[in-house]
């Protein structure tokens, strides 16, 4: 019976691990960059996020409806302004503030923005607002809005 000679097959095991670390090292070179790439991309929006800042003031509630005013006291101009109604039995509304021409609102830096909602009842608990920024935000107590 004939059968490999042991020098071709180690020659063979040799070109075959060497083979597979190769696709490994490709595959791994791929997998850094992209890596590397989100977390700078990351990082980058983070830092920029860093100089936002979001004031909720003048808050009431009449007649169903809880009104107030949005200001940007950052250094960035933020987007995608939302506002959410957390209730005392955890329930929650949101809703995205919208310009004049119904766009997402976009506030500049000292810019304000203005909201009216109907939320149906005065057993709300908190008022939270967000941005495009996942950071920055600001909230206010039920304590803080005043009845008209």
């Amino acid at each position: 019976m004939k059968g490999l000679s042991p020098l071709v097959a180690t020659v063979l095991l040799i070109a075959f691990t060497v083979g597979i670390g190769g696709l490994i090292s490709v595959w791994l070179s791929g997998f850094t960059q992209t890596s590397t790439g989100i977390v700078r991309k990351e990082g980058e929006h983070q830092v920029i996020c860093s100089n936002g800042a979001l004031d909720i003031s003048n808050l009431r509630y009449c007649n169903n409806n809880i009104s107030g005013i949005i200001k940007n006291n950052g250094r960035i101009t933020l987007g995608n302004i939302t506002v959410q109604i957390v209730f005392l039995n955890s329930s929650q509304v949101s809703f995205a503030l919208n310009d004049t021409s119904g766009n997402y609102l976009v506030l500049k830096p000292s810019q304000l923005g203005t909201f009216n909602q109907t939320i149906g009842g005065t057993n709300y608990d908190k008022i939270w607002i967000y941005s495009n920024c996942s950071a920055v935000t600001d909230q206010a107590e039920s304590s803080d809005v005043a009845a008209c």
